[in-house]
Order: C-alpha cells, then sequence, then structure tokens
C-alpha cells in the first residue's frame, strides 16, 4: 500500500528527526541491558521458531528490532521462567496488534471475529487456574497465534497466582473486545479508516485535559460517526487505554518481577493515578513515531493524526504538541513512582511495581524512538 507524499514525513523516525523528539529522550535514562540479554533474546527467538506463530517470517520480524526492548524492559530480575514469559506475551501482543492495526482493517472482520473469540475462549477456560474446563478444551481454528496464546496461557497459570490471572485476563479481554469493535466500524461502511475528519453535531473538543466535554456513543441510534475517519481527540482518549494493550503490559511488569499485588491496591488512587500516565506515556509516545505506518494502513487510533485532522495544526506543530505531552506525562510519572517508592509505608512489592513501571517506561521510550519497526512509510 503506498503513500505517496506524506505529511507525516520525519515524525516517525530517529527522535532527532521530528520536533519534540530530542528534549524527550535527553530527559528519559535508557536502562541498561539485562545481565543475559542474549540468552533472554534466544529464549524469544527459538520460542518464535517453534511456534511458528509468524508464519516462518521469524527474521523479518526479529529485524525490526522487536528483541532489544525485551533486554531492556524489566531489569535484572533473574532469567526464569516469569521474565521468560512476560517477553513471550510481549512480543504475542504485538504480533497481534499487527494483525488488527495492518492485516484486518478495513476487511470482512470474520477471520478477526474467529480469532477473538478463541482467544477469549483461552482466557475464561484457564483464568480461574483450574484443570477442568481451561484452555486444553478450545479447539483453535487453525492458527498458530491462537495456539502459541493457549500454550503461553497454560504456562502462566502455573506462574501466577489467581487473582493475576483474573486481573490479566480481564485486561486482554478488554483489549481484544475494543480492538474488534474497532474493526466492526471499518467494517460497517465498507472501508478502511482514512484521513477524514468529522465532527459529531453540537460536540465541541476542547482540549486533552478539559473536564466536562461529551463523549458520544458510537453505539447509539443515530450517534455513530463515520467509520472511515480518524478519531476525534474524547473518542481516542475513550478507547485508547483499551485497544493500546498497556494495561496489559502493568500485567507483564507484574509478571517479570515475580509480585502478588492485591485487586485493593490496584484500585488505590495513587496507583490508579500512577497507572494512567504509564499508560498515556506509553500510548502517546508510539503514537508520536508509529503516524507513518498507521497512515498506510489506513488506521485512525493516532493522537498525532486527531491533532492534525481535528485540532488543524500543521504536522510539525502536532509532533511538537504530542512531544511536549509525553515529555510532561513522563516526568509525571517518575515524579509519582518515586513518591511510592519513598514512602516508607507503601508495601514492598507496590514500590518495586512502581520502579518496573519507570523501567519499562524508560525502556519503550528510547526503543520506540529508534526501532526499526516505526522506521517505514509502510505498514509492518
Amino acid at each position: 500500500m503506498g503513500m505517496g507524499i506524506s505529511p507525516y514525513r520525519g515524525m516517525c523516525g530517529l527522535a532527532a528527526e521530528h520536533p519534540g523528539g530530542p528534549d524527550l529522550l535527553a530527559g528519559v535514562a535508557r536502562p541498561a541491558p539485562h545481565g543475559e540479554a542474549d540468552a533472554l533474546r534466544r529464549d524469544v527467538g527459538a520460542w518464535l521458531v517453534a511456534s511458528d506463530v509468524l508464519g516462518g517470517d521469524v527474521q523479518g520480524f526479529l529485524a525490526q528490532g522487536h528483541l532489544d526492548l525485551v533486554a531492556e524492559a524489566w531489569g535484572d530480575v533473574p532469567r526464569g521462567p516469569r521474565l521468560v514469559a512476560a517477553a513471550k506475551w510481549l512480543v504475542l501482543t504485538w504480533i497481534l496488534d499487527d494483525r488488527f492495526d495492518d492485516q484486518w482493517i478495513g476487511g470482512p472482520v470474520t477471520a478477526a471475529r474467529r480469532t477473538v473469540r478463541a482467544l477469549t475462549d483461552v482466557l475464561e477456560g484457564g483464568s480461574d487456574g483450574g484443570s477442568e474446563g481451561g484452555s486444553d478444551g478450545v479447539e483453535p481454528p487453525g492458527d498458530a497465534l491462537v495456539e502459541a496464546f493457549a500454550v503461553l496461557w497454560r504456562e502462566t497459570v502455573e506462574l501466577t497466582p489467581p487473582q493475576w490471572r483474573a486481573r490479566y485476563a480481564a485486561y486482554f479481554r478488554a483489549y481484544l473486545d475494543t480492538s474488534l469493535g474497532y474493526l466492526d466500524e471499518a467494517a460497517l461502511h465498507g472501508t478502511p479508516f482514512r484521513d477524514a475528519p468529522f465532527h459529531t453535531p453540537g460536540l465541541h473538543t476542547p482540549g486533552l485535559h478539559t473536564p466536562g466535554f461529551h463523549t458520544p456513543d458510537f453505539r447509539a441510534p443515530g450517534a455513530a460517526a463515520p467509520a472511515g475517519a480518524v478519531q476525534t481527540v474524547p473518542e481516542y482518549l475513550r478507547r485508547r487505554d483499551q485497544d493500546g494493550a498497556v494495561s496489559c503490559a502493568a500485567g507483564w511488569i507484574e509478571l517479570a518481577h515475580g509480585l502478588d499485588i492485591a485487586d485493593e491496591v490496584f484500585r488505590h488512587p495513587r496507583v490508579t493515578d500512577l497507572l494512567m500516565r504509564f499508560n498515556h506515556v506509553v500510548c502517546w509516545v508510539n503514537d508520536l513515531y508509529s503516524a507513518e505506518g498507521e497512515s498506510a494502513a489506513g488506521n485512525g487510533k493516532n493522537l498525532l493524526r486527531s491533532f492534525t485532522v481535528h485540532e488543524g495544526l500543521a504536522p510539525e506543530e502536532a509532533s511538537a504538541r504530542l512531544g511536549a505531552l509525553c515529555e510532561a506525562e513522563s516526568t509525571t510519572l517518575e515524579f509519582l513512582a518515586d513518591g511510592i517508592a519513598r514512602d516508607p509505608s507503601s508495601p514492598g512489592e507496590v514500590r518495586a511495581f512502581a520502579l518496573g513501571l519507570v523501567r519499562f517506561t524508560r525502556a519503550l521510550i528510547h526503543w520506540t524512538a529508534t526501532a526499526a519497526r516505526y522506521r517505514t512509510e509502510s505498514p509492518r
């Protein structure tokens, strides 16, 4: 799928190539690789080959630099089954993301719906950790991705407590449902998402942090906006926290570090705020660097494109604005995490989790700014 001359050229390459990027990277320390980074890379690479989840194109996938983030994201926690499982979840979710964003968008949703149903069956059957009715009973629809997902879930069940599994399964189902809903809207209008502005009558988009703005319900009669359109800022904010799978990433951090955090801790206002900032940084940094490839794929889930289409900003202005938002939110995340880590009343596992979020975010920011995955004008 060609793009011609793109207004987003320069936004998704090295950080020095677009406004806001150098300042963002200068303020974020890049974590050192894991002490056994090479062995961890081999673990994940061998799994990709054995599972055939990529249909044989493992080297092409790895050439995009995915394992560079795997090597930096979780520090020097022991290279045991938990860390390897977290790395596999990260990579498998990327692969699933590519299906949603590049292969399924704008086309019939039959294959996507079948795969999502199979993945949901795996989670619903195994989320309680019981052997009866578990993922062994799922019949994958001839899909190596579903089979790899089911095997990985079974392995993870053996490593994790019930409350983690229930929470993670809920996060992953929300990610699947939201992403599938996005495809359903595109299919309803028979077109992929495109750079065409739309506005719900009477809806004003006052800005990111303005309280009280109305978010339309796409599924309400008469309120559905054309599916072939870039999301408005309120629409983006309503959906992105789920379809970006960032809540799942928080679960990977907990898994890799061997933490067992109670649900009531996750509902504490300080942790809720911390996770919200984590979600913002991960999603917005991704959007800052992936606009080119997503535009080529017809993907309208990008805050940079929301700014240019709905806020009337020039690409350079939109890039500078989003870069500044990423920098501010990253600074806030680190401030909040530091407060939790220094608070003697915070449980040790919560302090470790807060610092784990910071490390993962730092690694992700630097990786996203330089990875070959985002240095392309073609769909992934």
